[in-house]
């Protein structure tokens, strides 16, 4: 038995990850309040390789206080054999936090106070109870009972349980508000937090803890950028990725290409709200900053480099995505990010994105990316209508060009 106190003796993800891959388990239960992407696409990978193995992996997850996302739940289908959304309509919080891991002749227990988060299992300060089972006598076989009977309980909740089949249903309770997208939720809150600059600052900023980089066959295509055509460029951008998490947004109007699949990211960007001082974005002067290719990790300026980037949909990765700064006849001055991924099981991005019922379902939109591991981003869209809230929400809004009418770019 241990007891793990995050970030300081270790970090719950990492060691998630090495039971599921120790293959001394058929079954993993989980019972947690909340669940997001910054999570749940860090241990996907290893829940696949689970469930290939003849793992099953069952998920109770609650959607209170708007811990749980539109995102997660999405992925979460999509890497779980059954998934469940337990809530009580008289605000009676489902807050468990319980992993367990069940063999044959062994299993693995833990309590505490991680939620399937980057968070939760990564970053922020929590503390478990780590009990590892090797029989079923005395105590520890009290326990086990226990979370048998937990489970057997959660299952007969009747309606204040909710098995979740299909995609449907996750969308049932994004329309219905039960849960909400992450960027929205981004949007939501720095709006909110917006703070008087003047307030002092009581606190310091905790112990360092890191979210752990995915494997590179988790983000295949995404790798260092790549000369394009001088044998002998001058490196990519010498200033550091944007931090994990952070979100780009774009006013898409009409996109180019023949799926209108490809969006246009200036060489600069012309400023009209925030400052860009300080940041990777900084060219020196206030009014303008470099354009939104720097958010990928490619300076504006060194257009002798393309690189392939991974952009998560709906739960699935495509690999492929091209970020390129066309020449000839195809040249018009700009970056392009040619949003044309394919996934693993050979589905081309733009044919997912057709299935949304609009022949070009990205043409007069907004679309953010959101960094969860350099070169890996997750895609969202959302209606032209919500570009007021945008514009509010971000740290610094710009035009994607040099001019008052180019299309409105924001950081948040």
């Amino acid at each position: 038995m241990e007891l793990m106190n995050q970030p300081f003796s270790g970090q719950l993800g990492n060691r998630l990850i090495e039971l599921l891959d120790s293959g001394d388990f058929h079954t993993l239960n989980i019972a947690v309040a909340f669940a997001k992407n910054s999570g749940v696409l860090r241990v996907k990978n290893a829940l696949e390789n689970f469930r290939k193995s003849g793992g099953k992996v069952n998920v109770y997850v609650g959607v209170d206080l708007g811990g749980t996302s539109y995102e997660a739940l999405t992925a979460l289908l999509l890497y779980t054999d059954t998934l469940n959304v337990v809530h009580s309509e008289k605000g009676q919080t489902f807050h468990s936090k319980i992993y367990q891991f069940v063999g044959d002749t062994k299993g693995f227990l833990v309590v505490g106070s991680h939620n399937l988060t980057g968070g939760g299992l990564w970053t922020n300060f929590e503390s478990s109870t780590l009990i590892p089972f090797d029989g079923s006598k005395g105590i520890l076989g009290q326990i086990r009972g226990g979370m048998d009977d937990f489970i057997a309980q959660l299952k007969s909740l009747g309606d204040s349980i909710m098995s979740i089949a299909a995609q449907e249903d996750v969308e049932s309770l994004l329309q219905n508000g039960y849960v909400i997208k992450e960027v929205t939720e981004q949007v939501r809150q720095s709006n909110a937090a917006k703070k008087d600059e003047t307030q002092k600052r009581l606190f310091g900023y905790g112990v360092n803890a890191t979210l752990p980089h995915l494997p590179k066959s988790a983000g295949k295509g995404a790798a260092t950028p790549t000369p394009k055509r001088s044998p002998t460029p001058a490196s990519p951008a010498a200033v550091p990725d944007e931090p994990v998490g952070k979100t780009i947004w774009f006013e898409t109007r009409s996109m180019t290409g023949g799926s209108r699949n490809i969006l246009d990211l200036s060489m600069k960007s012309l400023v009209t709200r925030g400052d860009p001082s300080g940041t990777s974005f900084d060219l020196g002067d206030p009014t303008v900053m470099r354009g939104g290719v720097e958010f990928f990790g490619l300076n504006p300026a060194d257009t002798n480099y393309t690189t392939d980037i991974t952009l998560n949909f709906d739960g699935v990765d495509y690999h492929g995505n091209t970020i390129l700064f066309p020449t000839g006849d195809n040249a018009n001055g700009t970056w392009r990010l040619q949003i044309k991924g394919i996934s693993q099981s050979q589905t081309k991005i733009t044919d997912a994105l057709r299935a949304k019922g609009e022949n070009f379902y990205l043409v007069k939109k907004i679309i953010s990316f959101t960094k969860v591991d350099t070169g890996y981003y997750f895609l969202s869209v959302f209606p032209e209508s919500d570009l007021p809230n945008f514009e509010a929400a971000s740290i610094i809004l710009a035009r994607n060009g040099a001019t008052n009418n180019a299309r409105k770019l924001g950081i948040i």
